[in-house]
């Protein structure tokens, strides 16, 4: 009964005109009426007229009488109570009043008002449980388990400390035992202090973007310096420089990190110049020869080697005595390039299986390193002082092409003679500008000044121009040109999942080379330049022109021209000359090349390890999907594109196989009309021409144009 006592805020005070009744069947006590389940004072009953006109006296012996019978009967009636007490089950509460002790149900304590009394020497103190005894918990200094998944991120255990005597903590919570559980970064008491947390932020990605700003501003500055526009503040008759760069930039599509690029400074109108670059800044194979000298870098050299051997010169010879210092410190490396020409082979073999792109990295992969292999053998040989073979390595080569690959232009001047080819170079401040398709704008090469033979040449520069509007913040894109998700990855490190100039490349060159006469079917392919390899972009929404005459020709049979396999060269030029291959011309010669080209796209879709719903299951995981590596999201979305451009061509070559014995229809059709045309009165004057009517006479004419 103590957690009914500590219930009780006073004692009861009972009215003495309370009715006190007992109720025999439920074996307890029952103040007032039963309906509200309460203690209900019930009023006295109304005296007769006898006793209020004070007339009672005869029957004062009788209520004395009444009143001795129920002092007696109530002691008994007391002592029945304790006992029975005891043993009842339901829940009760003891109430004292000037000496009377009675139980009763809790519920029927419900509306009673407890008026403490002053006789009562009972308080609310004395209400209280007893304290609990005090208890001490010491600190352990068990180490925290660590998880290999969560390295790095440690959580501590709350730590108990009592509370100082006569002081409270606003912050802290206090326990059962009156102490105070502590707060991070809260002192409780004075002791051994806890180690301060290790600030990851100050060694990360905190630090990351600091480094990125500093470089910014030396790259602002030199820029500035040499005579390139990026003020904030407008100066006499010149606005303020429309872009600024940007330490870190993200595609929303792709939800990818794109690193450095440039953004709109303010509100950008169309066809207004976005930056503008002397030609003093770049990277050519002119700057090369400067540094290294004609006897190194000749004529016959590629443009790419030459600036290749100049970026390594600068940034592991040079370094921080470089010109293009501030700008070579801004480059990224080979792994925030992230192209697939440079991955290891286990990363190609597994993130790229069955894809074409594998064998396209592959071969590039082995072009860089032959070329390096043949300059370590020629150049570098001859002129070591040049060429540190310690600077001078394979790794910082291939550094050099994943910058060239992901950042070089090619630049057309307008002072450039027509017979000298576009200029390959390195623009530094442009280059920073990502790419999108959708794009129109171009970085293109200006002169600027009067060209006056040996007295001065036209100043040149590189523009890019915007080709919309842009707001304030929004990030200014350039297109690299019309490039799939499989060249995206192999040259510049990312790829798109909606490039809506995606196609798979495959090679039909086998079907050319075990057909008959197929030294003469490539040399009436050059004539028509068309290659001859048989390499060819699928598209997802058509077949080019050149695929299909190159499979109409490959397919072409002895009998089809009535020849013999060892017939005169001659001849069979003369014979395959008038086949009319552009278009479809024969049920069975076209019905022979589509066999043909799904044979190679069906190769090409058995080739994948996975399919396309698995693919397709793994990118909509989103949570899934970002948790993955940076390559293999990129090479994800290459074959998952991939896919879909091979499922829809299928469908396509389906499709008008299914169509096409209609073809002899349609040529029967054509040849009727042709021969109509020959009658008419234009055909007798040999004009052709396809009429824009349907109609045959005047009358269907009216009807075809609602008159």
């Amino acid at each position: 009964q103590q957690p009914a006592l500590s219930a009780i805020q006073s004692p009861i005070a009972l009215p003495p005109s309370m009715n006190w009744q007992w109720d025999g069947c439920e074996e307890r006590l029952q103040i007032g009426t039963r309906a509200p389940r309460a203690m209900v004072p019930q009023e006295p009953q109304r005296r007769s007229a006898k006793l209020r006109g004070k007339t009672w006296s005869r029957e004062r012996s009788c209520i004395l009488a009444a009143v001795l019978v129920g002092f007696m009967c109530f002691t008994r009636l007391e002592a029945w109570c304790n006992f029975a007490g005891r043993g009842t089950s339901s829940r009760t509460s003891r109430v004292t009043s000037r000496g009377l002790t009675l139980y009763a149900k809790l519920d029927d304590l419900d509306g009673v008002v407890l008026v403490p009394m002053e006789e009562d020497d009972a308080t609310i103190e004395d209400m209280k449980p007893p304290p609990l005894p005090d208890l001490k918990v010491k600190e352990e200094n068990k180490e925290t388990p660590q998880y290999p998944a969560l390295d790095g991120f440690t959580v501590p255990k709350p730590r108990i400390a009592k509370t100082p005597a006569g002081e409270d903590l606003e912050d802290g919570k206090k326990s059962l035992t009156g102490e105070t559980i502590a707060t991070p970064g809260l002192e409780l008491m004075a002791g051994k202090s806890a180690k301060p947390r290790n600030k990851r932020w100050l060694k990360g990605r905190g630090t990351a973007k600091r480094r990125k700003l500093e470089e910014n501003a030396k790259l602002e500055k030199w820029l500035a310096d040499n005579g390139v526009w990026v003020s904030e503040a407008a100066d006499w008759g010149r606005p303020a420089a429309s872009v600024s760069m940007a330490v870190e930039t993200r595609e929303q599509t792709e939800n990818e990190v794109s690193g450095r690029g440039l953004v709109a400074r303010r509100d950008i109108d169309n066809y207004e110049d976005l930056a503008q670059v002397p030609y003093k800044l770049l990277f050519t194979k002119d700057t090369s020869r400067e540094v290294f000298g004609e006897e190194c870098i000749t004529k016959d050299m590629s443009e790419y080697a030459a600036i290749a051997l100049q970026l390594i010169h600068e940034r592991f010879v040079e370094k921080e005595n470089s010109f293009w210092a501030p700008y070579i410190g801004v480059l990224p490396s080979v792994d925030e390039v992230g192209a697939s020409f440079a991955w290891d082979k286990e990363e190609l073999d597994t993130l790229l299986a069955g894809s074409p792109l594998r064998n396209m990295s592959y071969f590039l992969q082995d072009q860089v390193n032959q070329e390096f292999s043949d300059i370590q053998e020629g150049i570098m040989g001859k002129f070591p002082e040049k060429f540190p073979a310690d600077a001078f390595t394979l790794e910082n080569y291939v550094w050099a092409y994943s910058v060239l690959f992901s950042r070089a232009v090619r630049l057309d001047f307008p002072d450039q003679d027509d017979f000298e080819d576009d200029i390959v170079a390195l623009v530094p401040y442009i280059d920073l500008i990502n790419h999108n398709p959708n794009s129109e704008s171009r970085i293109r090469g200006v002169s600027e000044g009067p060209n006056i033979p040996g007295i001065s040449k036209p100043e040149r520069s590189v523009v890019v121009r915007s080709d919309r509007y842009f707001n304030k913040y929004e990030q200014i894109y350039i297109s690299y040109g019309r490039k799939s998700n499989a060249q995206l990855l192999m040259l510049y490190g990312f790829s798109m999942e909606r490039n809506t100039q995606d196609f798979v490349t495959f090679s039909t060159g086998q079907l050319l080379e075990n057909s008959p006469f197929s030294e003469v079917k490539k040399r009436i392919l050059d004539e028509l330049e068309v290659p001859r390899e048989g390499v060819f972009p699928l598209y997802r929404d058509r077949f080019t022109g050149e695929m299909m005459m190159f499979l109409r020709l490959a397919v072409v049979q002895p009998e089809d021209i009535d020849m013999d396999e060892d017939a005169d060269e001659k001849e069979v030029y003369k014979a395959l000359k008038q086949l009319d291959i552009k278009r479809a011309t024969g049920e069975v010669s076209e019905r022979r090349a589509l066999i043909c080209l799904r044979g190679v796209v069906q190769d090409l879709q058995d080739a994948y390890p996975t399919t396309l719903q698995e693919d397709e299951a793994l990118i909509r995981d989103r949570q899934m999907f970002e948790l993955l590596p940076r390559n293999q999201r990129n090479a994800l979305r290459v074959r998952y594109g991939e896919k879909l451009i091979i499922r829809a061509s299928l469908a396509t070559i389906d499709r008008v196989l299914n169509n096409l014995s209609r073809l002899k229809q349609m040529e029967v059709q054509e040849e009727k009309q042709r021969r109509e045309m020959e009658n008419s009165a234009l055909g007798r004057l040999s004009v052709a021409f396809d009429s824009p009517f349907k109609a045959r006479n005047l009358e269907e004419l009216m009807k075809e144009l609602d008159i």
